[in-house]
């Protein structure tokens, strides 16, 4: 019987603990999220992509205000789940969701972020995911329409990107596939 209470002891602290953890929106919490990402990180190195993805998404499902750093980290969540769904699951619409999400939802596209993540900053973020939507609908799904839209607010967007080449090299093609396809 006395195992038996401390065995829920047990769990009610750690209940206690994980609940004042994903309550807080201090310092406590951003530790929280801060390893989840860490972890997260760890799991994709050793291609366990089912647990990486899980770690991804509850970062992202405990969005509310966070401090901007906290924001940097969900929207490289966001990134990291639409990098995974393109490259590693195939899942394109999936790709798109969290590129679009990054693309419509930073509006500040100031510097890099200080952190031992290793995470992006977010006009890094939004730029990237510009590009890779445009990619996306270009080379997996097949919408040259969607595509060269998404290439052409990148250009306008991002003209001094070192993607730019990447872009007009994907409209030269685009274009040609168009020419082709009209000449059948």
């Amino acid at each position: 019987m006395l195992r038996l209470y401390i065995i829920f002891a047990y769990l009610m602290i750690n209940f206690l603990f994980a609940s004042y953890t994903h309550q807080s929106t201090g310092a406590l919490s951003f530790v929280y999220y801060d390893s989840l990402y860490k972890q997260s990180m760890e799991y994709l190195e050793n291609e366990d992509l089912e647990n990486s993805l899980v770690l991804l998404d509850e970062i992202i499902a405990k969005q509310r205000d966070y401090s901007d750093k906290d924001n940097a980290l969900i929207m490289n969540a966001h990134y990291d789940l639409g990098q995974i769904y393109l490259s590693r699951a195939f899942n394109y619409d999936l790709a798109i969701i969290h590129f679009e999400y990054i693309f419509n939802n930073i509006y500040s596209t100031y510097g890099s972020i200080d952190s031992d993540l290793g995470i992006k900053g977010l006009g890094e973020l939004k730029e990237k995911s510009l590009f890779m939507l445009g990619y996306i609908y270009h080379n997996h799904i097949g919408n040259f329409t969607l595509a060269q839209n998404y290439y052409s607010v990148f250009l306008n967007k991002f003209p001094n990107s070192e993607l730019c080449f990447s872009v007009e090299y994907e409209l030269e093609l685009i274009n040609k596939e168009i020419l082709v396809f009209k000449n059948k």
